[in-house]
């Protein structure tokens, strides 16, 4: 027989029992309604198999909640992805992420309420760049203040979109596939060559592919919408700007049949269209056309530019401040302002007709590229310097302010900025200025170097670097006969997807280098392999000849030993052995700055400048500041282990 409880426990246990069967009513109804956050189930994570900076992470929850990732590196920083939509099986785009790096990823629950709850932990790691741009040197110098910079880059058929972060490093790509296009007028097949780019609201990126098309894609690299050129209007190319509306303006060729300027009726002159494509309706509108504002047959307009085939050459369109819009036409070495109905052309700036004249011959422009219309009413561009005379200067290149007076009609430099060394870009390259002040430079190409450097640099309202990038590929790619070039760098970006930076990247020394894996190698093999015994000079720099080239090398080095020019002086066995203009010297002149041949690592420096091939019967070298003063000086007979200091 069992015992009785006392009455009073009895009681006491059935209100429990009671209160338990209420507590389960109420989270079954709060489950019901999503007030709790959903158990995760199963997670995982992978590098997509078609871009090795972009991971997934799934997560299966056991009821519909929203989702976010947290993912952290020690040395890129820790990020947050955007919430995602309710659901039960989510899949979670990850970006923002470097090459070869291991990332430790964190799922976050979130309910109805807006509670968050800690969910499971796991790790991936993302793979090697694509090979054309694996094999590049990069030299980083500073930090930006940019959280990201975008650039193209082109190589012959191969044509990329690139995000940097603010220390330098490769975080995000987009491999733009190849559309044949055709030259304009004619039924020859053409790659598009990635030109310019701009981010919407949402994330979506739209760029321009010359030749070709205008193409919407999503981060993740999916193609959203795409227009290609046609006979009506004509061919896409080199600009695009985003109006307030969502509709896209771009220049178009189109082909205009005359014998003007001694050409053959029957042969196709290139002039330039302006169009507005609406992505909503699918509609192209004509808006403007050159023809309409200049004569073709008048040799006056057609400028300093290319060949006849090719007329006015607008390669940028930007918004100004009143509604109007800034045109750069490079073959007429002129910036123009179209009234913002484009009916009209409201100035004209340099090249022929100019509105303004120029006080100081100086600070006219040649070949420009990215005009646009600053807050203040001036004006900023990328002056190439193509065909300047060399009473201006000759040629180099520099990113330029004017201010207009339109009282006066004059055009006055108030600001530039030229690299040190100046370095000379005869197409292509980029300024824009900066949400903070500071300007964005991109010198794109340099002619006669195939593979580099080219460089862009964050500079302050005073001309000082606040970061530079300078990239080259150290050998010549099969088959590529075309030279490589970046069109455009932009900064104000604050995200790729809608990720939230919750801790930045390590920042790098004031200046540092870094190569990617394969070229890095390189280095600290032949850092390995030199003989000490063969030093032929010990001055800042301990400095090696190993027959075919000059190696500098310091253990402990900072960025004061590499800030002051090299020089370098060759003096052949035979004199006639040397270039024609530097005959009368008597020696070849390889100066050059550390960034161009050096590598920095570890606090060690290493830089290493490939020889002429002929016979060398002495080198003279150093280092020294502006004015032509030495810090340092070795000269040395080739094969003699004696230094004269």
């Amino acid at each position: 027989m069992m015992p009785t409880l006392p009455a009073k426990i009895a009681g006491r246990l059935a209100l429990l029992m009671a209160a338990v069967a209420v507590l389960s009513v109420i989270m079954a109804l709060a489950a019901a309604c999503g007030g709790s956050a959903g158990a995760v189930i199963d997670h995982s994570a992978s590098i997509r198999p078609d871009n090795s900076l972009i991971a997934e992470v799934r997560v299966t929850l056991s009821r519909e909640a929203r989702v976010f990732v947290e993912y952290d590196n020690p040395d890129a920083g820790r990020f947050r992805t955007a919430l995602s939509e309710p659901g039960t099986s989510h899949s979670i785009p990850v970006v923002r992420l470097r090459p070869e790096s291991e990332y430790a990823y964190t799922v976050n629950v979130q309910d109805a309420d807006g509670a968050v709850t800690l969910g499971p932990s796991g790790k991936f790691t993302t793979g090697r760049l694509p090979d054309r741009i694996d094999v590049w040197q990069t030299w980083v110098s500073g930090r930006s203040t940019q959280p990201l910079i975008l650039t193209d880059y082109r190589a012959g058929d191969s044509t990329y979109y690139i995000f940097w972060d603010e220390a330098g490093n490769i975080v995000w790509y987009y491999i733009n596939e190849p559309v044949d296009g055709f030259h304009a007028g004619t039924d020859v097949p053409h790659r598009g060559a990635s030109q310019g780019i701009e981010q919407k609201a949402n994330g979506n990126l739209v760029y321009l592919s010359y030749f070709c098309c205008i193409t919407e894609i999503t981060p993740l690299g999916e193609v959203v919408d795409r227009i290609l050129g046609g006979d009506e209007s004509g061919i896409p190319h080199h600009d695009i700007e985003m109006l307030d509306d969502g509709r896209i303006l771009y220049p178009s060729d189109v082909q205009h049949y005359d014998s003007a300027n001694g050409g053959d009726a029957d042969a196709a002159i290139t002039v330039d269209i302006l169009n507005i494509w609406n992505p909503q309706s699918g509609r192209i509108e004509q808006v403007w056309d050159s023809r309409d504002f200049w004569n073709i047959s008048d040799p006056a307009q057609w400028g300093m530019g290319q060949s006849v085939r090719r007329w006015t050459h607008i390669n940028s369109v930007n918004s100004g401040r009143s509604g109007n819009f800034i045109i750069s036409s490079r073959n007429r070495h002129q910036i123009f302002s179209l009234s913002p109905d484009f009916q009209s052309i409201e100035w004209q700036l340099g090249g022929p007709d100019s509105d303004y004249a120029f006080p100081n011959p100086n600070d006219r422009f040649y070949g420009q590229h990215t005009a646009s219309e600053l807050p203040n009413g001036n004006i900023l561009l990328f002056d190439n310097g193509n065909g300047r005379p060399d009473s201006e200067g000759g040629k180099y290149s520099r990113a330029l302010e004017l201010r207009l007076d339109h009282d006066a009609r004059t055009a006055v430099k108030v600001w530039e900025y030229r690299s040190t060394p100046d370095i000379y870009s005869s197409i292509v390259s980029s300024a824009f200025r900066l949400k903070n002040g500071n300007t964005l430079v991109n010198f794109g190409t340099k002619p006669g170097t195939v593979f580099g450097p080219f460089t862009f640099v964050e500079t302050d309202p005073q001309g000082n670097d606040i970061f530079r990038v300078e990239t080259s590929q150290p050998d010549p790619a099969p088959n590529d006969q075309d030279r490589i070039v970046r069109y455009r760098a932009y900064g104000d970006i604050a995200a790729i997807m809608g990720e939230t930076m919750l801790r930045p990247p390590v920042a790098r020394p004031v200046m540092g280098e870094h190569t990617y894996k394969s070229r890095f190698q390189q280095i600290l093999d032949i850092d390995a392999g030199l003989d000490r015994s063969q030093r032929i000079a010990r001055e800042r720099f301990d400095v090696y000849f190993d027959g075919d080239s000059v190696i500098y090398r310091k253990e402990q080095c900072a960025a004061a030993d590499t800030a002051e020019k090299f020089f370098l002086h060759i003096f052949p066995e035979n004199p006639g052995d040397l270039p024609e203009e530097r005959q009368e010297h008597g020696f070849d002149n390889i100066d050059f700055h550390f960034r161009s041949f050096g590598t920095m690592w570890d606090g060690k420096c290493l830089a290493i400048v490939s020889l002429p091939g002929y016979e060398i019967a002495r080198i003279s070298t150093g280092q020294y500041v502006s004015g032509g003063e030495q810090i340092w000086r070795a000269e040395f007979p080739v094969g003699g282990q004696d230094a004269a200091r």
